[in-house]
């Protein structure tokens, strides 16, 4: 199975260079757009293996909050590839020098150490990536094992299947087993889609991890209930409580985030936000940065992220010195119906993760007791609340519009397909082949 892996890579921008940097950028969106939206080839669609692209610059302005470091500019590029194998980063990085060499040259010539045009080749250019590479923390994937190829197979699968069904003049009462079988043997007829004889690999939850996870998580409970007082009596209770709303902020830099938002089926979220200083802050963050990573990785694999259902691909990285760290994200829907939904299938998990970061919505004990069916907010008759974080809605949304970064160019190849189309697909593609009861196709032709 095709494994799909996250890609960072920052380089220092040349100040002197800054303004022809960012002009470019917005070449490149703007080309890209139109590029899209009338359909047309783009230069991204030349790596087959990418499913999300972007460049983002990153600076002292990029930070609501003052920086626990000095930070200079930066140009970040972010990719989600699929790979096979151990080399598959050094051939996914060969092949965006090789197939993007226009837009690398133009981009990085911005940037301080980047080749000379005499000295430019398809090594020299990889080798400059490399040296800017970092590690990601935690890494999420909504379809799992899904390649690009694949994701547009299936989808063209979809397609011709449902204009199938619209075109052919069904008998009121035909069984659905016999539409099942009609669709097969018309699939069948059609060569070029072969392919689908072929049964699609779905990752499965991994039950041992599941299992490991959970007599963990009942052996470890003394300590951690411990470690949650500790944090509350000894860190949340001086925290100071953030009054930021989002009538309070900047209008230009919100005008700025919504005019690349909204224009597809999909947006794209990136954030920086500065660490709490302290040991507790930075053991606790690291703590469920591996949470993340092993539920991330064994046990959401089903197109859901502690219950969200819109969020393709998602990672949390840490830089500068491990003080700042960054999201990214790419999802279906606005910002508000996305961020409306981590409030309400997964206020906790958001909350523990960034209640370490400084000015977050003051939380009380990380904001972990909201996963309890029924728990309220609020003690009745007191203005105690037992959670905070995002369940505190108004400061909550405020502090992500705050602490959100302006993405300069972002390219997805499927944009119209939500992350449940993508997982749907699959499935009608291995449920096709497969010898159906009347209810189970019944549940077939709801796919459609």
């Amino acid at each position: 199975m095709i494994h799909q892996h996250p890609l960072i890579t920052l380089a220092e921008v040349r100040e002197d260079k800054l303004h022809i940097l960012k002009t470019r950028l917005e070449d490149i969106r703007v080309s890209l757009l139109n590029a899209q939206m009338s359909e047309q080839p783009v230069e991204f669609g030349k790596v087959s293996t990418l499913h999300y692209g972007r460049w983002v610059i990153l600076s002292r302005d990029s930070f609501r909050d003052e920086p626990a470091i000095p930070v200079g500019i930066r140009l970040v590029l972010t990719t989600n590839y699929d790979g096979i194998g151990n080399d598959h980063e050094d051939y996914h990085l060969a092949e965006l020098v090789t197939q993007l060499t226009q837009y690398i040259d133009d981009l990085y010539e911005c940037c301080v150490g980047y080749p000379e045009p005499e000295e430019r080749t398809e090594e020299s250019r990889k080798n400059f990536l490399k040296k800017g590479l970092i590690r990601t923390s935690a890494f999420y994937n909504g379809a799992p094992g899904r390649s690009v190829s694949q994701i547009h197979q299936e989808d063209s699968l979809h397609q011709h299947i449902w204009k199938f069904l619209k075109n052919k003049k069904w008998d009121e009462g035909t069984p659905a087993v016999e539409i099942h079988r009609a669709i097969k043997q018309e699939i069948d007829s059609r060569p070029e889609f072969e392919w689908t004889k072929e049964k699609a690999g779905v990752q499965g939850i991994k039950w041992l991890s599941l299992i490991a996870y959970g007599v963990l998580f009942i052996v470890m409970l003394p300590l951690i209930i411990g470690w949650l007082v500790y944090l509350f009596i000894f860190h949340e209770l001086w925290d100071k409580k953030v009054t930021l709303a989002q009538s309070d902020l900047d209008d230009t830099k919100i005008n700025e985030l919504k005019k690349v938002e909204d224009i597809f089926p999909q947006n794209q979220f990136t954030q920086v936000a500065v660490l709490k200083p302290g040991f507790a802050r930075r053991l606790n963050f690291r703590i469920w940065m591996f949470r993340t990573r092993v539920l991330a990785g064994d046990i959401f694999v089903k197109g859901k992220l502690l219950n969200i259902p819109t969020i393709h691909f998602a990672r949390w990285v840490l830089i500068d010195k491990n003080k700042h760290v960054l999201f990214f994200s790419n999802f279906d829907g606005n910002w508000e119906q996305y961020l409306g939904d981590f409030i309400d299938q997964s206020g906790w998990g958001l909350t523990a993760i960034f209640c370490n970061t400084v000015k977050f919505p003051r939380t009380n004990f990380m904001g972990v007791l909201g996963i309890i069916p029924g728990m309220p907010l609020t003690f009745p008759g007191s203005k105690f609340v037992l959670t905070g974080g995002a369940y505190d809605e108004e400061h909550f949304l405020a502090w992500s519009r705050s602490t959100q970064v302006p993405t300069q160019v972002w390219y997805c190849p499927y944009r119209h397909l939500s992350i449940k189309n993508v997982n749907n697909n699959t499935m009608i593609r291995n449920e096709l082949r497969q010898d159906l009861t009347e209810e189970q196709a019944k549940l077939f032709l709801k796919r459609f």
